[in-house]
């Protein structure tokens, strides 16, 4: 009886066929993600992942070839090579064991510490001028403040191609992460905290602004259009805002999930007048007024009420401690960001046309309070 063949033409199909249907499987996924960035910033970051995979390779590569050739020179019946029962130490192999992933564990050492201070999410990226985005999480919704543009947009984002913009971002509800998909990485937002972020777009696209914390039920619907489109569309954006402005008296309704529509509960994107230069300084100091907060304030509390949950008052330099985190309160400070990346010249004279289809699906969900 002949021996079956070790890659037979119906094994070597089904491989291929598989392997076809691996690679197959992104193709539908056409928006902006890690390997489709639209701004320099992931654009870094996935050659990064790149690099490091590429040299992890090294190590992880060469034993699983010997699986492969051990398994295969040592069969049983078929095996060629002399067996020796009383080999113990082999200096070479023991030297080329150890070596090999000690100066690859190094390498990559030296690599992710450059990396990490090159990707700093707190440096400014090169070019004047950047664009301030002062963005609130809240239950179900994003909230983007754009204070010298005077104008406020719930469920979008929008930024120019070819401009820095540097992100404040804080909670007005429980613990929540915000991912900027095709544009940077993630970065967590809590209540009465402020965190920044810097990126840029260097070509017009569309991705999502996604909440990727477990924090409640429909966290996963939480995910709005973030637009990259030219200066003029931009200027064009900006000035069709319309509406009942927004102050800090609206504000507590705005944030408002409750169980049914609210006045500013839309499911379609909205962009309104900002009527407020430190509602984003007022929402953040409500959690550092020295005094708990009751329930019904709370706006991640399922028993909220907007009504019981006014904005500090007073001027913006007196809303906040003093000792307030370095970076907490302070834009465009800092050295600026290392990374050089060429796609950024000439990208806010391109001109292209932005893609990017306004509006995106809310879902309800109570949520536990984060203010505690």
């Amino acid at each position: 009886m002949s021996k079956p063949a070790l890659f037979s033409r119906q094994k070597i199909i089904t491989v291929l066929a598989l392997l076809a249907a691996c690679l197959a499987l992104p193709v539908s996924a056409a928006a902006a993600d890690l390997f489709n960035p639209i701004g320099p910033v992931l654009a870094a970051e996935a050659w990064h992942l790149v690099r490091v995979t590429l040299i992890g390779a090294f190590v992880v590569t060469p034993p699983l070839l010997l699986i492969v050739f051990v398994i295969w020179r040592y069969r049983i019946g078929g095996g060629s090579s002399s067996y020796w029962p009383t080999w113990e130490f082999n200096g070479f192999y023991e030297t080329a064991i150890w070596a090999g992933p000690l100066v690859v564990v190094g390498f990559l050492g030296i690599w992710l510490v450059s990396s990490t201070v090159e990707l700093d999410p707190y440096a400014p990226l090169p070019g004047a001028d950047p664009l301030r985005i002062d963005l609130v999480g809240l239950d179900d919704k994003w909230l983007a403040l754009y204070p010298d543009e005077r104008v406020a947009a719930l469920n979008e984002i929008v930024l120019p191609v070819g401009r820095p913009v540097t992100f404040r971002i804080t909670s007005d509800t429980v613990m929540q992460s915000f991912l900027p998909q095709g544009f940077a990485g993630q970065i967590y937002l809590m209540p009465g905290m402020v965190t920044e972020l810097n990126l840029a777009a260097s070509e017009p696209g569309e991705g999502k602004a996604i909440q990727t914390q477990y924090n409640g039920s429909g966290f996963a619907n939480q995910r709005v259009p973030m637009r990259a489109v030219s200066k003029a569309d931009f200027e064009t954006w900006v000035t069709s805002a319309s509406g009942a402005p927004l102050t800090a008296d609206r504000y507590p309704t705005l944030i408002s999930s409750g169980k049914s529509v609210q006045e500013f509960h839309a499911a379609q994107a909205v962009l309104m007048p900002l009527s407020d230069d430190c509602l984003f300084e007022r929402v953040v100091a409500r959690y550092h007024q020295n005094a708990p907060i009751p329930v019904a304030a709370q706006p991640g509390s399922p028993t909220y009420d907007p009504g019981a949950a006014p904005l500090p008052a007073g001027a913006c330099g007196a809303l906040l401690p003093a000792n307030f985190g370095p970076a907490g309160m302070a834009m465009g400070t800092g050295e600026t960001n290392p990374m050089a990346d060429e796609t950024m010249s000439g990208a806010a004279d391109s001109g292209a046309q932005g893609a990017g289809a306004k509006g995106s699906g809310e879902q309800e969900g109570d949520r536990m309070s984060g203010s505690e």
